[in-house]
């Protein structure tokens, strides 16, 4: 059950913190000459940020459902509904960014990178897995 309760805050930081990032608006970039503006102005790096953050989502999800004692969520079925819930999380942040955030917009290739993050996140996890199958085991 503890284990349980971790994963749990592990996913609620995991949505706290794609909401804040977020949120921030597109003017509050750091000094143009700082690493995370030299970072960001490499190609295709926001999609990246995008990638990385929504695969984290998945994973904790993932973690959190298979640490659970109800062998109910640990089904192929469940993992589906989680990447349908992280996708349609990063489809709400970008309607969510279009209409409240400044400086910020509506991107399709950022849907895109989200939900391939998420997607991503299932193979990682299956990794993971297999390779620590003894703590997974009750």
């Amino acid at each position: 059950m503890a284990t349980s309760l971790k994963t749990l805050c592990w996913v609620i930081a995991e949505l706290i913190l794609i909401f804040i990032l977020l949120s921030l608006p597109g003017s509050d970039m750091p000094d143009p000459n700082s690493w995370i503006s030299v970072i960001m102005s490499l190609p295709f790096a926001d999609k990246i940020v995008h990638m990385a953050l929504f695969g984290s989502l998945a994973l904790s999800l993932f973690f959190h459902f298979e640490m659970s004692e109800k062998s109910s969520l640990k089904t192929t079925r469940t993992k589906a509904l989680a990447l349908i819930a992280c996708i349609l999380y990063g489809i709400g942040m970008e309607y969510y960014q279009k209409y409240y955030v400044p400086s910020r917009g509506f991107e399709v290739l950022d849907m895109l990178a989200d939900a391939m993050g998420a997607l991503c996140g299932l193979p990682v996890f299956d990794f993971f897995k297999k390779m620590y199958a003894q703590s997974f085991i009750k």
